[in-house]
């Protein structure tokens, strides 16, 4: 196997079987340096089976020790130039290097290219792979030192990985589980209860309207349109914030202000489309809808506000959670619901109460 797969294996064997093939491979195992790394760490999906080059050798010598080397190495298309320190120079393409005659050397061949370090994270390799189109990533250490090479194929592997973790996450899933209909159900019962819990405010909320509802029973009708825009709106704008924290973007500020702004003109254009919907659905159901002009407002304000709130909410709590040192996919799915869902009620009934002025 090739020691990156090896030590993934290993990995996931029981600790007693772990120790017993540490052991038999012996400390000085290029297996065991792969294997001290952070499932998200770069070190951790690197493959050292590297064929390197030094700048000295002419493209006779270089293309001998390729042809020598290539079945033991994990690619040939990408050739990693090194000093005599191991440190990492560029790299050249095996294309230019069969294209080359003597006497040219592979410093002339040479290339500058990006490299990740092994601590960094699998999310920045990735980003930066997709940044400069190339499909092999060296990897070094903290001086520069060559240490291997990352794949896209692997990398985009634990890429899935963990998007589907965060999917999970965003939806209150705990992770995913193989089993019986019973064991998942059991598994995901602590978190559907914590759910209820959560929305008891909103009950409470709503109970306090209850005079307004009771007078006034159309306005119930148009309170899960409300909601149900807001709540769009919100998804869009957390999927921007937390794709901006993967990415690990410095423009944060900027990405929010733009959603502001959308969530703003969204706001007015679904204002004015909500205020003639509900002005000719009151008109048209005059029997249970008293004063259409100021039914069809409360609608339009209420959505104008909610709207233009909602990318808000959706920004600020991903943000306080990674602020807090908290994973913002855990909880900002469920915690931004129940907050939409209270400022949608009080919005939504406040307004009710104002300009109808039933008490």
């Amino acid at each position: 196997m090739d020691p990156d797969d090896a030590a993934d294996m290993i990995q996931a064997l029981e600790e007693e079987n772990q120790e017993a093939i540490i052991l038999a491979l012996g400390e000085d195992s290029e297996i065991l340096s792969l294997m001290h790394y952070e499932d998200d760490e770069a070190g951790s999906l690197m493959t050292n089976l590297v064929l390197e080059l030094t700048p000295d050798m002419d493209v006779k010598q270089a293309t001998k020790k390729v042809i020598k080397q290539a079945p033991d190495v994990e690619t040939i298309n990408q050739l990693f130039v090194v000093d005599e320190n191991q440190q990492f120079l560029g790299v050249v393409s095996l294309k230019s290097l069969l294209k080359a005659k003597m006497p040219l050397m592979i410093s002339d061949l040479m290339l500058t290219s990006p490299f990740v370090y092994d601590k960094d994270s699998i999310t920045s390799v990735v980003s930066q792979m997709n940044q400069y189109n190339i499909y092999v990533m060296p990897v070094c250490d903290e001086n520069d030192k060559l240490l291997g090479l990352i794949t896209l194929d692997d990398a985009f592997d634990v890429f899935e990985e963990e998007a589907q973790e965060d999917f999970e996450r965003l939806a209150a899933l705990p992770e995913t589980i193989k089993g019986t209909p019973i064991k998942i159900a059991l598994h995901r019962f602590p978190w559907l209860l914590m759910l209820l819990f959560v929305s008891i405010p909103v009950s409470l909320l709503t109970h306090a309207f209850n005079d307004i509802i009771a007078a006034v029973a159309v306005i119930v009708i148009f309170q899960p349109m409300i909601s149900g825009a807001a709540g769009n709106v919100a998804t869009q704008a957390l999927a921007v914030t937390l794709q901006s924290f993967a990415n690990e973007e410095t423009h944060l500020f900027k990405n929010a202000f733009k959603e502001v702004v959308t969530g703003l003109l969204n706001a007015i254009f679904i204002g004015i489309a909500a205020f003639l919907i509900t002005f000719t659905f009151s008109s048209l159901q005059s029997s249970i809808t008293v004063e259409p002009v100021k039914m069809s407002l409360i609608v339009s304000l209420s959505l104008i506000l909610t709207v233009f709130i909602a990318p808000m909410i959706a920004i600020f709590v991903p943000s306080l959670l990674k602020t807090i040192n908290i994973d913002p996919a855990v909880a900002s799915g469920p915690l931004i619901t129940t907050l939409l869902d209270m400022t949608t009620v009080l919005i939504y009934f406040s307004l009710a109460t104002l300009l109808i002025g039933v008490v």
